[in-house]
């Protein structure tokens, strides 16, 4: 008669035992089937955990940069948007005004006026745009908006203005309080910061700067170009006709002539836009190589796995049958 080699409870334990281990590598086994990736890392790299580390570094860095790249290409893509309505705002006033006239076929003074309070309007509510309660042209303070009302600025001009009895009085007290430092403009109009932001990084030694705020000298010069417009019909300014329609046909002349300025801030934003670009695309590229890599070294061969998991089955089944003919015996079957 042959005897088992250890007891029944000693058995029992171990067939509990191989339950429990078998149950533990099927869990396993599902999981990689399932997510394509080992569930033991430490088993998968043999404990050298450096060469992951080092791609798991790389991509947060890189989604830093992919983070600060899409914020300037958002900022960048609203700013053109703004300077895009200046630009053809003014030009269309530029040539509306540069044919003033009060005689028959000639624009007349008070629609000029009007058009050039409404542009007026428009360029500062571009100039005031914003971007999750963030303002694109205020510099550093990107709390304050950068410019006050067009009625503030109207309203600061006449009182500069009242004494003007020329179409020529009134174009040097516009210079003047546009463009002299610590004039009108800079202390009653602009309300920003007088920083620029620090660049966007993109890169290790890669940046782009997005220094354009709404005191740019472009800007002042529409603004200013745009004011002269609005105020050929003003009765707080005592000019005759004949200095109204001079004064009208300045302001389009300038408007026309200044375009080239804001041509050129747009130009150097459309530069910043293109790198942007181009390092989206980049970073982009670089994040696809490294969570190849990453899966290389983490992903499981799902057929190899399948294969495994079906073993385990097969060998989790067996278990099942065996114990229950174990749990059949008894003292009589042992006897006979």
């Amino acid at each position: 008669m042959k005897l088992q080699s250890i007891g029944d409870l000693a058995q029992t334990f171990k067939l509990r035992q191989q339950n429990v281990q078998l149950k533990q590598q099927m869990a396993r086994l599902t999981e990689e089937l399932a997510s394509g990736r080992a569930a033991d890392l430490t088993r998968q790299l043999s404990g050298n955990f450096g060469h992951l580390s080092d791609i798991e570094h790389d991509l947060v860095v890189l989604q830093s940069y992919r983070y600060a790249a899409n914020d300037a290409g958002t900022a960048t893509t609203v700013m053109q948007a703004a300077l895009e309505t200046v630009q053809s705002r003014t030009a269309d006033l530029g040539e509306t005004a540069v044919i003033a006239n009060t005689t028959t076929g000639g624009v007349t003074l008070d629609t000029i006026a009007f058009e050039g309070r409404g542009v007026l309007e428009t360029i500062v509510s571009a100039m005031n745009t914003e971007i999750g309660g963030r303002s694109l042209f205020s510099g550093t303070d990107i709390e304050a908006t950068p410019l006050a009302s067009a009625e503030t600025l109207l309203a600061e001009v006449r009182i500069a203005a009242a004494g003007a009895t020329t179409a020529s009085d009134v174009i040097t007290v516009l210079d003047n309080f546009f463009d002299t430092p610590g004039g009108g403009f800079e202390t009653l109009i602009y309300q920003g910061g007088t920083t620029f932001l620090s660049p966007f990084q993109l890169g290790e030694g890669e940046s782009v700067r997005l220094d354009l705020r709404a005191d740019d000298p472009a800007i002042r010069n529409a603004l200013k170009n745009t004011v002269m417009a609005a105020l050929v019909d003003d009765t707080a300014i005592a000019l005759n006709d004949a200095e109204r329609i001079q004064l009208a046909q300045q302001s389009g002349e300038r408007l026309i002539t200044s375009q080239d300025e804001v041509i050129g801030i747009r130009s150097k934003l459309g530069f910043a836009q293109q790198r942007i670009e181009q390092a989206s695309t980049r970073i982009a590229s670089e994040v696809s190589s490294l969570q190849f890599a990453r899966n290389g070294l983490v992903s499981v061969d799902k057929f190899q796995t399948a294969t495994e998991l079906e073993s385990v089955q097969i060998q989790l089944e067996t278990l099942y049958t065996l114990t229950a003919r174990a749990s059949r015996f008894s003292l009589v079957n042992f006897l006979s």
